[in-house]
């Protein structure tokens, strides 16, 4: 039976992680910094850090693979750039061990602070010599939900830029591709993956009113900002590797149902 650590495996994608490893048999280990994290029956919880360096040897003793899906936004340099080195150098070189980890499609095509922080990251990981698979995939349903959310003011209408557009992927099935690399040999950077579909962020919006059932006036605008313009471009799709079955409609009739 292989071992896996998770990091970040109390997060939303990295509990779909540990589900599905669960189901192969695979024993698992979740480090996690949380106070009151709690994990399924029969996961080891090591509580631990990845910016102090806290519990990392402990964490990465029995591993075979490590699954990494921590990171923080909001404080990269801690979280993903120190966070990940201390990881890396808890590994012990003498063993053979797979080193996962998710990142962004065309990281390496924007200047975005955060992208630049997950190329960075990778570029450690590869830099490491410990063999290793990186999953590059469009964002997540979920987050393309948390942005239209900014936008509707439940006023009775919904304005929102134009030009945007997404492939936006199943977290449940980016985990199936995590998990389905973990079972393999390394392959090092799988540059691509996206979602089922490619919608226009207009699309979108009119599918997310229809599951709401409301009537709100949609209007769409020429509005200006950097992040707007990143979801203009060619960067945040990848029309050539589509994966999975959960569409956006899918995903919002049983999300919004919750």
């Amino acid at each position: 039976m292989k071992n896996v650590l998770v990091t970040g495996g109390t997060g939303l994608l990295g509990k779909e992680v540990v589900d599905q490893l669960l189901s192969i048999k695979y024993g698992v280990t979740v480090l996690s910094s949380k106070k009151n994290a709690t994990v399924p029956a029969g996961v080891q919880l090591i509580k631990g850090d990845l910016a102090s360096n806290r519990g990392l040897e402990e964490a990465t003793r029995d591993a075979d693979i490590i699954v990494h899906c921590a990171s923080n936004p909001k404080d990269t340099q801690s979280v993903d750039i120190k966070g990940t080195q201390n990881l890396l150098n808890a590994i012990d070189r003498d063993k053979t061990l797979h080193f996962v980890y998710i990142s962004i499609i065309n990281v390496d095509k924007s200047n975005y602070a955060y992208y630049q922080t997950k190329i960075r990251v990778e570029q450690m990981i590869a830099a490491s010599g410990i063999p290793f698979s990186v999953l590059r995939t469009t964002q997540f349903h979920n987050y393309v939900l948390s942005i239209l959310k900014t936008f509707d003011k439940k006023n009775g209408t919904l304005a929102i830029p134009d030009g945007m557009h997404f492939q936006s992927i199943e977290v449940k099935e980016a985990a199936t591709l995590l998990v389905d690399l973990a079972q393999r040999e390394p392959v090092g950077l799988v540059r691509g993956v996206g979602g089922p579909e490619l919608l226009k962020f207009e699309e979108m919006a009119k599918t997310y009113l229809h599951v709401l059932s409301r009537k709100d006036e949609l209007k769409v605008r020429p509005l200006q900002s950097e992040e707007y313009d990143r979801y203009r471009s060619e960067n945040n799709i990848w029309p050539t590797n589509s994966y999975g079955r959960v569409t956006w409609e899918a995903f919002l009739r049983h999300d919004l149902a919750s």
